[in-house]
């Protein structure tokens, strides 16, 4: 009987091309492709795209969503998940809106801290009942986000205006008028939280319980304390995201920051870190932070429909994780 099995020496061109993200360890140089043969694409079809305006657009629409990716990557490389992301901010935002309307004594600073307690506090719930009772990620996760968005709701049903010129200018200044105060935040950022994975005790033990948990708790690491941690870290960046989205806007509305949650997972996930854990790093998440800020970009000076967009995004979270998939599938026959 024929070995159907046997390898014809010829793969098709679909499997080379999801084999240029996992064959590697991590897909640095891959996304570095992607990201130039995207900008040629989008640049042949658009005379503004390779413009410093339109560079200065991109590197400013994606504070948002760099922010929040830097909280839940902390999460996922530990083995979590979190849904709750966009309703954490928004509920954060709307509350701070509602603060500086109704108690302008109240100095900016303080709200700005109020904020980051506020996102803390979500955060904590979320890793409370994770840790403490033991229930899935993502079912706790989506249900937090429904109580979240719905005490956003009820706290305010409409658009509450921000009035402060130091609260727009946190989210709209610009260094030299080129570069955006909010690329240096996620840089710092970034850089704060590679440094943290990379040489403390707690980003170690971080990446050993994403890669196994129950080995991490034979070697004595308090598995709750850090899984907890890493949900009031994410929660901490919903704050900080609440501020800048709020701060760019100009308003705090109950809705922002709906289906935040899938583009921050496509950032992730393409960026290389895990969805079962102990993988990934920020620089990784960096790259994939620029290309789907500057996907969204380009559809938009394309003119794209709206609904199409969706359809765009939602792809690209399942080609997302489907090479995250494929990349775990290959390590594993390492073995």
């Amino acid at each position: 009987m024929a070995n159907l099995n046997v390898k014809t020496g010829e793969e098709k061109w679909y499997k080379k091309a999801i084999g240029i993200f996992t064959r590697s360890k991590t897909p640095i140089a891959s996304l570095i492709i992607l990201y130039i043969a995207m900008v040629v694409i989008f640049a042949s079809f658009s005379p503004y795209y390779l413009t410093i305006g339109n560079f200065r657009s991109i590197f400013n629409n994606f504070a948002v969503l760099g922010i929040l990716s830097a909280g839940i990557t902390i999460v996922m490389i530990g083995g979590g998940f979190d849904l709750s992301i966009g309703s954490t901010m928004g509920l954060t935002g709307i509350l701070c809106a509602v603060i500086m309307l109704k108690f302008s004594f109240i100095p900016v600073g303080i709200v700005m801290v109020i904020a980051v307690i506020i996102g803390c506090f979500l955060g904590l719930i979320n890793g409370l009942i994770i840790a403490k009772i033991g229930i899935n990620p993502i079912i706790t996760t989506l249900g937090t986000l429904a109580i979240f968005r719905g005490i956003a709701f009820f706290w305010a049903d409409l658009n509450v205006r921000i009035y402060s010129d130091f609260w727009d200018s946190i989210g709209r200044s610009f260094i030299g008028g080129i570069i955006p105060y909010t690329t240096v935040y996620i840089l710092v950022i970034f850089i704060i939280l590679a440094l943290v994975l990379k040489f403390t005790k707690f980003g170690r033990n971080l990446y050993t319980i994403g890669g196994n948990e129950y080995l991490a708790k034979l070697a004595g690491i308090k598995v709750e304390r850090i899984k907890i941690a890493s949900y009031v870290i994410s929660g901490l960046f919903c704050g900080l995201a609440a501020i800048v989205l709020t701060s760019q806007l100009g308003s705090g509305r109950p809705e922002y920051g709906s289906g935040k949650e899938l583009e921050v997972l496509t950032v992730v996930v393409l960026g290389g870190v895990t969805v079962g854990g102990g993988k990934g790093n920020y620089l990784g998440t960096f790259i994939a932070l620029i290309i789907i800020g500057s996907i969204a970009n380009g559809l938009v000076l394309l003119d794209v429909p709206v609904f199409l967009r969706m359809v765009i995004k939602g792809g690209l979270l399942v080609l997302a994780i489907s090479i995250d998939a494929l990349r775990n599938r290959r390590r594993l026959q390492l073995y």
